[in-house]
């Protein structure tokens, strides 16, 4: 019997697609927190993302999740944490369905438009150990 495979293909009118991805040990974020408090979380969340994380079940689990995220963030826009976007620059919300999604500060907004990247979409997965997200920017 000759097997046959049936291709499936969707179309996108896209100038670029930018993909970043990041992968965290929960237990580092967990062992920063132990050690520098609110002077790390402050460091690198913004009030809304430390008050969600902290009242999760395991806001070590959450914090990672973010973390991994800004990373990821960072790496599709090619840049980096840093000059052009700081960790604070970039947070995460969640929607009521559960998707999360970016928000970024007008410093931000402004290199994202400077880009010309007019979609981006994430996608968040940890486990008791890791934390992974997956960022794409679309032209």
């Amino acid at each position: 019997m000759a097997r046959t495979n049936t291709i499936y293909s969707t179309s996108m009118a896209v100038d670029s697609i930018s993909l970043g991805t990041d992968i965290v040990e929960v237990e580092r974020i967990d062992r920063l927190i132990q050690k520098y408090g609110n002077t790390f979380l402050f460091r690198i969340f913004n009030d809304l993302e430390i008050a969600y994380c902290q009242q999760t079940a395991k806001p070590a689990n959450s914090f990672a999740a973010r973390f991994a995220t800004k990373e990821a963030f960072s790496k599709a826009l090619g840049t980096g944490i840093g000059k052009n976007v700081g960790w604070k620059d970039i947070s995460v919300g969640k929607k009521s369905s559960g998707e999360p999604y970016i928000i970024l500060s007008e410093k931000g907004k402004n290199k994202i438009e400077t880009l010309g990247i007019s979609t981006m979409k994430v996608s968040i997965s940890h486990t008791k150990t890791l934390a992974q997200a997956v960022v794409m920017l679309i032209k």
